[in-house]
């Protein structure tokens, strides 16, 4: 239903998208608009509903990148070296599990290292996965 993630900075229906410049995710409503203001709540995970229409922030700190939703926090952890970008774990809580959230992080993560000229090194079997299946773009940036 939805394709993959793709870095566009207008809100095109039909696909997530995000802007590299305010680091506000968005899934766009079924009637093509996007809701402002809103924040992703937990899933229902008894509803056949899946949270659309919400704007999901990534924030960074030193070491890793996260977004909190409600009472729980999703992040990617990370170390730079000699400019190297480290992508050591992803940890989704089980709640929000399966909404798309862990590629959110990858793909931030994937952004900020090439924007700041890193080489990447990815310990991650998820984020390699999501490399490997969305973004083969990025496999000539990673150092094994």
């Amino acid at each position: 239903m939805l394709s993959k993630l793709l870095p566009i900075l207008i809100v095109q229906g039909g696909r997530r998208t995000y802007s590299l410049f305010s680091k506000v995710y968005t899934i766009p409503t079924s009637n093509h608009h996007t809701l402002t203001g809103q924040v992703l709540t937990v899933p229902n995970l008894n509803s056949p509903k899946r949270c659309f229409g919400t704007h999901i922030v990534v924030r960074q700190k030193r070491d890793r990148f996260y977004t909190d939703i409600g009472e729980l926090r999703a992040e990617l952890v990370y170390s730079i070296r000699d400019g190297v970008m480290t992508i050591n774990s992803t940890n989704v809580p089980e709640e929000l599990g399966g909404h798309g959230i862990g590629k959110l992080l990858a793909k931030s993560a994937l952004d900020y290292a090439l924007l700041n000229g890193h080489f990447i090194i990815i310990r991650c079997r998820f984020v390699q996965h999501y490399i490997d299946k969305y973004e083969p773009q990025y496999a000539k940036y990673i150092i094994n």
